[in-house]
C-alpha cells in the first residue's frame, strides 16, 4: 500500500517487491504471465508479469505471490 497514488507509465517494466503476511498463499498456483483489463469506455489496461531475476524464494511467472492489483484509469 502506498499512501498517495502512482503514475504508472505505459511501455516502461517496474518491480513489485512486496512483504506479506497472512496465512500461506500455496505460492500463486495457476498465476498468469499477462492480465488484460478492459474498462466500459473500450480502453485496455494490459499487466504483463515476468520473473525476477534476485531472491524470489521460489517462485516464477506462473507461481508469483502478489495476489491482487488495485488500480484506476
Amino acid at each position: 500500500m502506498f499512501k498517495e497514488p502512482i503514475e504508472i507509465l505505459p511501455t516502461v517494466c517496474y518491480t513489485a517487491c512486496a512483504t506479506l503476511k497472512g496465512p500461506d498463499s500455496h505460492y500463486g498456483t495457476k498465476g498468469l504471465k499477462k492480465v488484460v483489463h478492459e474498462s466500459p469506455t473500450a480502453s485496455k489496461t494490459c499487466f504483463v508479469f515476468y520473473s525476477s531475476p534476485g531472491n524470489n524464494n521460489g517462485t516464477s511467472i506462473e507461481d508469483g505471490q502478489i495476489p491482487e492489483i488495485i488500480f484506476y484509469t
